[in-house]
């Protein structure tokens, strides 16, 4: 009897490596870092460019030849930079922890040495620290100083394109499109500022088989 139990367990084990191997010959991870503008909508005074810039790990899975999901962890340096009517700039630059997810969409297949996609997906994010600067003296002025809220959640849109490098390592070049969903920042006019942010970004794919 005890012999039977343990073939059996040898057996449950035997198949869910297996299963796990399939997984993992689908999967790709590497290193991705991006720059570019963010902003909050319904802030006073008129927008200005705020450089934004992230840096983290990707996770890809694509077992079907067009289809793929795929998450992101990152460290995000987001924000605003807004001018008022006699010229003075603000701006607050909070760090965030993000997690985006995506559902791609790949054109051409497996063979193809140049892969265009589309990608869209939720991203969730956890405000760790910030800071606040006034561009009369461009000194820092506070830290963690609370003008933008722990959480915040969006949706993330955008194309790109995958270039084989060799085998099971692949160029990623992405152009992006986040748009908040909640309200981000303590307006004490009560309006509801959302972030937005419109980025391009590269990374390096390993697949992990």
């Amino acid at each position: 009897m005890k012999k039977l139990v343990l073939i059996a367990a040898v057996l449950v084990i035997a198949k869910s490596a297996f299963a796990q191997s399939k997984v993992v010959e689908y999967a790709s991870l590497g290193p991705v870092i991006g720059f570019g503008n963010n902003w909050v909508s319904n802030m006073p005074g008129t927008n200005k460019f705020n450089a934004s810039g992230f840096a983290g790990a990707s996770l890809v899975y694509a077992k079907d030849a067009h289809w793929g999901y795929g998450a992101e962890a990152l460290l995000s340096l987001e924000g605003y930079r807004v001018a008022d009517a006699a010229g003075n700039i603000a701006a607050a630059n909070p760090v965030y922890l993000r997690l985006p997810l995506h559902v791609y969409y790949f054109f051409g297949d497996y063979q193809s040495l140049v892969r265009p996609k589309v990608y869209l997906g939720p991203t969730f994010g956890l405000k760790l620290t910030e800071s606040d600067r006034m561009a009369s003296s461009d000194v820092l002025m506070s830290q963690n100083a609370g003008t933008f809220r722990t959480l915040d959640a969006g949706l993330n849109a955008g194309a790109g394109v995958n270039i084989r490098l060799k085998k099971a390592v692949w160029l990623n070049t992405d152009l992006g499109y986040y748009q908040g969903l909640v309200d981000a920042v303590k307006d004490g006019a009560g309006k509801y500022n959302t972030n937005q942010n419109l980025s391009v970004s590269a990374g390096i794919l390993f697949g992990i088989k």
